[in-house]
This record gives structure tokens, C-alpha cells and sequence, in this order.
């Protein structure tokens, strides 16, 4: 079948891309653009501005979730579950573009691979996005193994059996590829492992990076999921306790030679949101997606009402917020075959258009420009570059659609305020 794109169709080719080798992106016409083009493609750079002005832009970022590898021969733990679900023939078009179809119910990918990390860099580049936020997670030894109280508490209670054995495989790659600087980076710290004392130093060696993203004056962004009464307990024995471990944390960090950074807390009820967020003493609030949808599949114009919504009730909050660009829910591959370490049903928004894509990235820039007292840092975080299986809209180029989304930003993005 095909998806009408600014008059064009864009036929959906469920088996497109079984490997690496050979591949050529397509533009909507069918023309094809090699990797060299996008290689030495430019575009200009953000700065980084507290307000913006008539010719100044947000920057924008897009969510990573990296459970796409193999490790010592055979799927990485959280992997083995990603290809478990995904391999039911309805999903497979969801695959990233190095995945392959061996059956109606069979799958295969590995994407850790320096020559993947390079192409999806250059996608990335050439969608227009400005930063990754990576997803990251505790490395945990064979059976959920860990000397870390912290990390023991995510895995047994905020996310159940949630032991991946290395994590960090995507941003490695990222920060060892050629084409490193064509993107920057920030990272999703999750639940209490942001208090880890070992995770800390680790954030503060990426933060370190020339390509670490930055705002408000040069102030390194940092964002935090999943983190509840629970994990507040694992962190500091309550909220008040869990303030004084961030204050901590962000002296380590200026004693480093680094700004204070600049901290997001991330969960989906707004007003308990920025409860916590004021209870840490952090910087802003957002989400890290909005669910939704019904069993038999709501149109994506609900979802970018509800972004909307969203946006506008964070900021009636009067504390400082991150609009959160979702580009689809659809996690019916988990509620098929249901993973340890999350319970979704299957409720979803049908897919997106490139048209609505566009028309979702076009209203972020915009609402962010207009409301740059509430969106201080001026950055948008669109959910997701790859998370297929919770996403049926991802970014990244798939089997299914290509290059659809990529090249739909392509025409929007960098995006400058409107004058």
C-alpha cells in the first residue's frame, strides 16, 4: 500500500533494506541521494540563546531507546525481547533499516555495528534533528548481576528484570564514528541509578564532550525518567534526601569545569511532575511520551491535540518545561508478546503521515518560539528515533517506510522562529 505525502505517494515496502550494504536513501520522488551527498551535507548551526528572536531557532532533539544489539553471539537480554516481539509478521515493517525479515515470524538485527551508527547518523543530520538523548541504563553481569544497590532497585522493582549487558553499545559507537560531529548528544538518566555515584561519574565524562548539548548559556542538559517515590527512597531515603544527592551531583559537576547543568524531569501527570521537580530543586518538566489511543486505533491528530494540550497545560504550571513532540503510540507488539519489564496494552494512534509529521514539527518550533518564557531552554525532544516496538511512527529509517520521516523533516527542519 502507499501514504500520500504533499501530493506524492510513497509505497511501503515491507522487505526494503535487508542489509547495510548498498543501500541508497530515496526522496519522495523516487530519486535516490547517495551517502556521500548526505556525508557532506551542512546546515547551520543553533545558538544558544536564552530568547529567541526573528532568524533564532530551537534546537530539537529526538529520544534513543538502544535494545537493538547482539552481545557475545546472541541477543543482548532486553534485545532478546525487542526481537521476540517484534517478530510477528504484522510488526516486522517497524524494523530499523538494518534489520532483517528470515519469516513470516522470524527477525534478526544487530545494530551494534559501527558502519549502522554512521548511516544513522548521517539520517539523523539530514533530518534536521539536532540531538540524540540517549536512554541510559546500568550494565548489568549474566542474570541481572550488580554490585549497585541502585541498580538492583531498578531491576527489581522500577522495571522488572530490566539487565541489559551493554547498554551503551549505541552511544560508543555515536561518539566513535566519523560523522560524530554532525550531531550532539544528551542523556535520559533513569530512576535511581541517577544517584549512583559511579553512573554520575559516567554522566559527567559524556557531559565532558565537546558534542554534549547545551542550553540556556552553555548549561548541559540532562534528563530523568522513572523516577517515583520508590526510587526517591533507593536515592536519598525520601524527596528531601533526593535533593540533597542532586545538589551534590551538580557541584560535582561544576567542579568539573562544567556549568550547572540544566536538569528535565520526565513523567506523564504534569501537575505531580512539577511536585518532584520542585521537591529536587530540578530546572523543568516534560514527558517522555504521550500514550493513548484506543484498541481499534485513534488518528494521529488526536495525538498532536494532545501534544498540544500538553504543552499548554505544563506551561499553565508556571515552571520552566521541554515540549515533547510524539510521533506516534502504537505498543501492540509488547501487548502481544508482553516483556517482563514493562505492562502496555493494546491501545494506539493509527500511523502518521510524512504531512502530519511535518505539520506536528512545524507547531513544536512554533508554540516553543512563542512561549519562550516557559520553554526557557528552547528545545524540543520528539519521542522516538527507535523505539519500534512502543512507537509504530519512529524516525529512524525502517523496512516499512524508509525514509518517510527523515526526509518529511528534511523540509521542515532546522526551522527558524517565526519573525
Amino acid at each position: 500500500f502507499a501514504i500520500t505525502m504533499r501530493g506524492r505517494q510513497i509505497h511501503l515496502l515491507s522487505l526494503f533494506i535487508l542489509s547495510i550494504v548498498g543501500i541508497r536513501p530515496r526522496y519522495y520522488d523516487g530519486s535516490s541521494v547517495s551517502f556521500d551527498d548526505l556525508a557532506n551535507k551542512g546546515r547551520p548551526d543553533y545558538p544558544d540563546v536564552f530568547l529567541p528572536e526573528a532568524g533564532i531557532r530551537p534546537s530539537v532533539g529526538a529520544i534513543r531507546w538502544d535494545a537493538w544489539n547482539q552481545y557475545e553471539g546472541k541477543y543482548d537480554p532486553i534485545s532478546f525481547y525487542t526481537q521476540k516481539v517484534m517478530s510477528p509478521q504484522p510488526w516486522q515493517f517497524r524494523l530499523p533499516f538494518f534489520a532483517q525479515s528470515l519469516s513470516s515470524s522470524n527477525v534478526s538485527f544487530n545494530g551494534d555495528v559501527q558502519s549502522v551508527m554512521d548511516v544513522e547518523i548521517l539520517y539523523a543530520n539530514h533530518s534536521g534533528i539536532d540531538y540524540w538523548a540517549f536512554d541510559t541504563y546500568c550494565a548489568f553481569g549474566a542474570n541481572c548481576a550488580t554490585s549497585s544497590s541502585f541498580c538492583k532497585q531498578y531491576c527489581t522493582q522500577t522495571s522488572k528484570n530490566y539487565c541489559p549487558r551493554k547498554p551503551t553499545y549505541a552511544l560508543d559507537l555515536f561518539l566513535s564514528s566519523k560523522y560524530v560531529n554532525k550531531m550532539h548528544f544528551s542523556l535520559i538518566m533513569l530512576g535511581s541509578p541517577a544517584c549512583d555515584p559511579n553512573m554520575q561519574d559516567m554522566y559527567i565524562r559524556y557531559m565532558k564532550n565537546a558534542q554534549f548539548q547545551t542550553v540556556m548559556g552553555g548549561r548541559p542538559l540532562l534528563y530523568l525518567f522513572q523516577f517515583d517515590d520508590q526510587e526517591a527512597q533507593a536515592c536519598g531515603s525520601g524527596w528531601s534526601g533526593s535533593r540533597k544527592v542532586f545538589d551534590a551531583f551538580r557541584a560535582k559537576v561544576q567542579k568539573a569545569g562544567l556549568k550547572n547543568p540544566y536538569i528535565v524531569l520526565m513523567d506523564f501527570d504534569i501537575a505531580l511532575t512539577k511536585s518532584h521537580a520542585v521537591e529536587l530543586g530540578f530546572d523543568a518538566i516534560s514527558s517522555y511520551a504521550l500514550p493513548g489511543g484506543t484498541k481499534a486505533g485513534s488518528p494521529f491528530s488526536q495525538l498532536h491535540s494532545n501534544a498540544m494540550a500538553y504543552w499548554t497545560q505544563s506551561a499553565a504550571t508556571n515552571f520552566p518545561m521541554v515540549p515533547i513532540a510524539p510521533t506516534g503510540w502504537d505498543p501492540r507488539p509488547r501487548a502481544q508478546n508482553p516483556p517482563p519489564f514493562v505492562n502496555e496494552g493494546p491501545e494506539h494512534f493509527n500511523q502518521a503521515t510524512g504531512d502530519e509529521i511535518q505539520d506536528l514539527l512545524i507547531d513544536a518550533v512554533t508554540w516553543t518560539c512563542k512561549n519562550a518564557q516557559k520553554a526557557q531552554a528552547q528545545t524540543i525532544l520528539v519521542y522516538a528515533w527507535n523505539e519500534s516496538s512502543e512507537n509504530g511512527a519512529c524516525l529512524i529509517p525502517n523496512l516499512g517506510n524508509s525514509t518517510l520521516y527523515v526526509e518529511a523533516l528534511s523540509s521542515v527542519l532546522p526551522m527558524q522562529c517565526p519573525k
